[in-house]
């Protein structure tokens, strides 16, 4: 399809109701209809996958009641001129070569038409790609029976508005082997006719960015431009993630490139405010469509998504019921505003507390301060805002250098105590921060957002409020009895459940957080130890502790040296492209290697088991030594351990300073410890 042809058409602009889990309601979905109208947008797509009748039972046509619904639907999109796009998805187990199937595809849509729907689309995402023999006979490829079935119903529908279809094969990573070898893709692209519209989503489902090459590429592919259905802001894979943040990272130049971009949202219908809000200032900034513009505004300025998301979150400040509102202390409706009821008590208004009694609790208003930290927090699936990037830095230094939290009287005063001291106020602020947030939120007018929210600021309050007791108690001060960290903690002190259990329990948990220490720079095997690796072992040994004094004797060195035999899986060794150069030994029960009482019974108690480490000074990447660490501990765990600890000598700075980086350890202070002796150690 030429760019001329392109430009005829409407550029498709708007939502995607197409994530699993609860769909939206009627009433949220009119309310969008609304919003998208007020700014700028045209589409709204019906794919929820979760509604019966559009995925699993696609074959049921619609009882007089749900007729009734999607009528009054298609009927108040057309008032606020918004596109409604009928979709169904009959890929779970339709059999494209049964021509009753293909008829019953037919009856459907021709039902939805009977509501006034003038545009459809016909999915055939997320399903198997393997079809059974009867449509294997009829059929050359899987792709060869979509477009024949998918032309058949275009035909059907004698030229709807707009017709869309979505291809198994939706995103650059699904192509084999690529996009521009995709036998899948040119097929559909050679075969489909040329009204029909296609889905794409990028290099990934949930692609970080969308580049112009990458469009230009599907497109010849394709033989037309693509609609973009955008997962930048659906969060329906991760039920503790919500995305707050500005469409980004796709430049106004795609716009004439394309036929339509359409964002598929979280699942909660409240926070698509700035999902969506953004997305129209997006189109508005366009330099190539005269169709995509707003309210008659200029279109020659280029997008600015922090700009953009500003006046997303002004504009969604008034929603929550701010907008001339100086007092929310009373607030209890979805409503902005509200008339007492007889029902309600009205002892507030009429009491007034005496000169030695409590004060009346008055709500803070919430800000826009408020809300762009909550964005912050809540930005999107390959980035943390400012804000939150801004704390983990603080917490991985505070605790890399918590050896300089020092405190009392007698502390000494020196530069990096008062550096890690003044970093923890600023911690200790910005997690404040965070809670009046989460307190101003939780009085606000309207209720109905709050709702939408409330589970994921409870968690990263409490999340916050963990962190924040932690550093506080590394500079001295107790944290709250219900925040201490101990053997029998509040339920709040473990988060996630068994999810959470199952993450913690695999020695790579966390290496793929959006915050994380730098990836590897060279290429590592961690493997287990074997008898041909017992020289090298003890070379980098003595070549490591010749760097020190050897005036502590160590239980460690006799793991090493093999007079000891490290625990069941506890033996690993790391190795670069010039041979050994690090290792990672360990013993479940260390009491088993000790001849006489080593060390306290009570520390032993806390921590039963013993590792010793080395990594070698060519190792620069922290991210690999710390991957070999984690998965002894893993070990360890496994074993029922509750806790390890490691010896090295009081020289050995370097190593020192190296484990207190990774954060995995943390100096233990124990009483009647031979000198030039430190303990490093971790619960389990």
């Amino acid at each position: 399809m030429s760019e001329t042809t392109t430009s005829s058409k409407t550029f498709l602009r708007g939502v995607v109701e197409g994530f699993y889990g609860r769909p939206w309601t009627m009433e949220q979905r009119k309310e969008l209809f609304r919003r998208e109208q007020k700014w700028g947008l045209n589409t709204y797509l019906y794919a929820p996958k979760d509604d019966y009748k559009h995925r699993t039972y696609w074959r049921e046509l619609y009882t007089s009641e749900e007729a009734e619904q999607l009528i009054t639907l298609i009927s108040a999109a057309k008032e606020k001129d918004i596109e409604f796009i009928y979709a169904i998805s009959p890929g779970l187990d339709i059999t494209f070569s049964n021509p009753k199937e293909v008829a019953a595809l037919k009856r459907k849509l021709s039902q939805v038409s009977e509501f006034g729907c003038r545009s459809f689309a016909l999915l055939f995402d997320d399903i198997e790609t393997e079809m059974c023999a009867a449509d294997k006979e009829a059929f050359s490829s899987f792709a060869d029976a979509q477009v024949a079935v998918t032309n058949q119903v275009f035909q059907h529908l004698q030229e709807p508005h707009a017709f869309l279809f979505c291809p198994t094969d939706y995103c650059a990573t699904f192509c084999t082997p690529s996009v521009s070898q995709s036998s899948y893709l040119h097929t559909v692209g050679e075969k489909l006719l040329p009204g029909i519209d296609i889905l794409w989503t990028g290099p990934k489902v949930v692609s970080k960015d969308i580049s112009v090459e990458s469009i230009e590429e599907v497109s010849r592919v394709l033989r037309r431009p693509p609609v973009i259905w955008d997962n930048i802001h659906a969060n329906d894979y991760d039920p503790q993630r919500l995305f707050l943040g500005p469409f980004k990272n796709r430049p106004t130049e795609l716009i004439p490139k394309l036929r339509g971009v359409l964002t598929n949202p979280n699942c909660e219908f409240e926070p698509n405010f700035v999902a969506v809000h953004t997305l129209g200032t997006w189109c508005k900034s366009s330099t190539g469509q005269k169709d995509v513009a707003m309210d008659g505004e200029d279109q020659g300025s280029d997008y600015n998504p922090q700009e953009a998301l500003r006046l997303a979150l002004s504009e969604w400040l008034i929603e929550f019921g701010m907008a001339d509102q100086p007092d929310v202390s009373r607030a209890g409706s979805g409503r902005p505003k509200r008339e007492p009821s007889e029902e309600e008590p009205m002892q507030t208004d009429e009491y007034v507390p005496g000169p030695k009694e409590n004060p009346l609790y008055t709500a803070e208003p919430l800000t826009l301060e408020d809300l762009t930290l909550l964005s912050e927090l809540f930005y999107l699936p390959y980035e943390h805002g400012p804000t939150a990037l801004a704390m983990l830095r603080e917490l991985h230094w505070l605790r890399g250098n918590s050896h300089a939290a020092v405190f009392g009287p007698t502390a000494p005063e020196n530069e990096k105590t008062k550096e890690w001291r003044e970093r923890a106020e600023h911690f200790d602020d910005m997690c404040a921060a965070v809670v009046r947030m989460f307190n101003r939120l939780s009085n606000v007018p309207n209720r109905t957002i709050l709702y939408d929210l409330y589970n994921y600021i409870c968690d990263i309050k409490s999340g916050v409020s963990l962190a924040r007791a932690f550093v506080g108690s590394l500079g001295g001060h107790n944290p709250p009895p219900c925040q201490v960290i101990n053997d029998d903690p509040e339920p709040w002190g473990f988060r996630g459940g068994l999810s959470g259990e199952f993450q913690r329990m695999l020695p790579c948990h966390g290496n793929r957080d959006l915050f994380h220490t730098p990836p590897a720079s060279r290429v590592y095997t961690i493997r287990p130890c074997t008898p041909k690796d017992k020289s090298e072992v003890l070379r980098l040994s003595k070549e490591m502790q010749s760097e020190t004094l050897q005036q502590a004797a160590l239980i460690g060195d006799r793991l090493v040296d093999g007079q000891l035999s490290p625990s069941k899986y506890c033996d690993l060794v790391l190795e670069d492209e010039a041979g050994l150069c690090g290792f990672a030994f360990a013993l479940t029960d260390a009491k088993t290697a000790m001849t006489k009482s080593q060390y306290p019974e009570t520390m032993l108690r806390d921590f039963p088991s013993l590792m010793a480490i080395q990594i070698h000074p060519r190792v620069p990447d922290p991210s690999t030594a710390k991957h070999l660490i984690c998965s002894v501990l893993s070990s360890l765990k496994e074993s029922s351990s509750i806790g390890v600890f490691c010896e090295f000598r009081s020289s050995d700075k370097r190593m020192l300073d190296f484990l207190r980086t990774l954060g995995l350890l943390h100096v233990l202070k124990v009483d009647g410890l031979q000198a030039g002796l430190v303990l490093m150690g971790t619960k389990l």
